[in-house]
This record gives C-alpha cells, structure tokens and sequence, in this order.
C-alpha cells in the first residue's frame, strides 16, 4: 500500500479552469480590515508565497482559454475574497454578517469548513478478470498536526458507473452527489473530456464514506484502512475530498444575498474539502485506448510536478514516450504499452501495475 497525496494549492493548479467560468462573475476583493482591524491591506508574506507558487505552476498550463481562465482567477478569485466574507487571519474562518429580524441589526456570522483535516490517501488496484472487474482499496491517513479528524471522504465517480460498490465495515456510504462539470481540451478529433483528474465525459459524482460514530474518526496522527471499491471500469486518476465535517451549519435568522452566494460556492467540495490526487474506477468498458493513454499522461506529469515521480527516472521517461505514442495513434491500431526499463520505487511499481490494467 502506498501514500501520496497533493497540496490544495497543486490540486488548485490544474483543477481552475474546471469551475472559474462559475465562480469569477461572483467574487471580489474584500479588504482584510473587514476581519482584523489592525491588518494591513498589504497581502502577507504566506498569501505572497502562495502566490508565487501559483503563478509558478500556471505557466505549465498550455496557452489558450484554459490559461487565460486560470490567470484570471489567479487575479481575481480566493476563497478569501468572497462578497460578503472574509477570512479571520487568526482562526481561518469565514466571517459575514447576517440580518437581523426587521431592524437593520446585524449579528456575527462565522463559517468553519470542512478542510482542517491533513490528509493522505494510499491505494492499491487489483484486475479481477474472470469477474471483468477491478478491487480498489484504499487507506487513510492524517497528519499529526491535523486540527480536526477525519469523518468523512469519498471519489470522484464517473456518474455513469453504475457497477462500483463502495464498502467499509465501520464508515457506511453517504448519498452520492451528482455533477455535470466537465472540462474539455482540444484533441485530435473534436475534443477530449476527461483530461483533469478528477471529471468524466458523461458527468461526475461524489461517492464517499461517514464515520458511524466519532469513536471511528481518523484522528490526527492515525490511519484507517479497509475502504474498499468494486467496479468494471478501469484505473483513472481522480480526486478524493477528505473532510472533517459533513456540511456548514447555516444560522436560522436572513441572510444577505451576497452572503449566501458566498455559502454556495464554500459549500462546494473544491473549497469545503481538503483534495487529493488518487487512483479509482474511471474509464468504462470499451473506452478509447488513446484517450485513456492521455489521459495518464497528464496525471504522470501532475506527480512529476508534485514531486511524486522523477522526471529523470529511465522509467518514467519511457513511460511518457509510450503514453504519447499510444495517445497519437489511431484508436484502432491498438499500439502496445512498451516500456523497457524497470520500475524501481513504490511509486513507480504502483503506476506500472495500475496503467497496464487501464491500457488492456
């Protein structure tokens, strides 16, 4: 079993233009003296870091719409720069004001999200090929200085999955929740859905586990293994939301409209979550080897980019090359996966197991 997992600020990276069409027209700056008032407007030097990280990371992404989204919302869009919220420096909550009956009182709002969890996820894949099936299993780990534990997680899904089977013998499944966010690239032919690493061409869902009782949280500095899921379809890369609440406790009394558009898009897995980068059932029977090859292609250079996997590894460079052959080919050639050097890190084991399952 192995561990790895992403920072919010990588997953950010390559997940932007997923869902900046939507949340650009309605986010703002918001100065920080509305939290804190003996705060600067003067960004501090972890928001500057975090920044230049970004900005770094970005200029990866292939120039066109996608880039242009994505420094657009470099620029213009934070969680803590929501209308109507800010984000207290000290507690990390989001702050607003709600209304107050008929009279123009106001009463302290603050939001506390599901994120405070430090996740890692570790995954194995087994072929079941007498069943046409795939064992995925999975083990979850939080970091010891996590603030909260972990109550909750799942997979992004492709929706049209109908066969996966999610069990555990303590965590019992929560209702899935639906998407129909896909991001589309140009490919060869027309475009190719699917390319980040946690969407799907027929639209996604949210498959996750609960804690029974908070006696069977993962608390910080412990793991939690035994999640285990059944289904057809192959080995993808997708993301895992890791949270340690199941949603934000909403006050009885009004609320400004601002406020709760700003409620509406915090209580999106892409910011209530914590997020990380894993493996699951992802490409149904008969899927285009092609798209499937590309499709790891992308999801080796997030690793290389994470430090996950080494670009100057003989291994993983062969590996690419043959990605891309397979990916250029026509979809009826059936070009074979031919990689000659040896795997020599768990890492590498792992994906060498897991895309020739994929690429069958």
């Amino acid at each position: 079993m192995l561990r790895f997992g992403l920072s919010i600020v990588f997953w950010l990276t390559v997940a932007v233009p997923y869902f900046a069409q939507e949340a650009v027209p309605q986010l703002r700056s918001v100065p920080a003296l509305l939290c804190d008032p003996l705060a600067t407007i003067e960004p501090d030097a972890d928001a500057r870091s975090a920044s230049t990280e970004i900005e770094r990371l970005l200029a990866d992404l292939p120039r066109g719409r996608e880039r242009d989204i994505a420094q657009q919302l470099l620029a213009e869009v934070s969680p803590r720069h929501l209308i109507g919220f800010c984000e207290d420096p000290h507690s990390g909550e989001f702050v607003a004001d709600t209304v107050s009956g008929t009279e123009p009182s106001s009463t302290n709002f603050r939001v506390v999200l599901g994120n405070r969890s430090l996740p890692e996820i570790g995954v194995d894949v087994a072929a079941r090929p007498e069943e046409g099936a795939f064992d995925y299993a999975y083990r979850v780990s939080n970091g010891s200085e996590a603030i909260a534990a972990i109550t909750t997680w799942g997979l992004m899904t492709p929706a049209a999955d109908r066969t996966k089977r999610l069990t555990h013998p303590l965590w019992p499944i929560a209702a899935a929740t639906q998407s129909n966010r896909v991001a589309t690239v140009s490919a060869r032919k027309g475009t190719q859905t699917g390319v980040w690493p946690l969407l799907s061409s027929g639209g996604t869902e949210l498959s996750r586990w609960r804690a029974a009782a908070d006696r069977f949280a993962i608390q910080a500095g412990s793991s939690l293994s035994l999640f285990k899921v059944r289904s057809n379809f192959r080995p993808g890369w997708t993301t895992a939301y890791v949270g340690s609440d199941d949603t934000i406790e909403i006050p009885q009394q009004p609320l400004p409209a601002a406020v709760r558009a700003g409620l509406e898009i915090l209580s999106r897995a892409e910011y209530y979550y914590t997020a990380v980068l894993t493996m699951g059932p992802k490409f149904e029977p008969g899927t285009d080897r092609t798209w499937i090859a590309g499709d790891w292609h992308l999801g080796i250079q997030n690793l290389i980019a994470a430090n996950q996997l080494s670009a100057a590894s003989p291994y993983v460079a062969e590996l690419l090359n043959a990605l891309i052959r397979i990916a250029a080919s026509a979809p009826e050639a059936r070009v074979p996966l031919k990689v000659g050097s040896t795997p020599n890190r768990a890492m590498e084991a792992l994906v060498d197991k897991a895309v020739r399952m994929a690429l069958q």
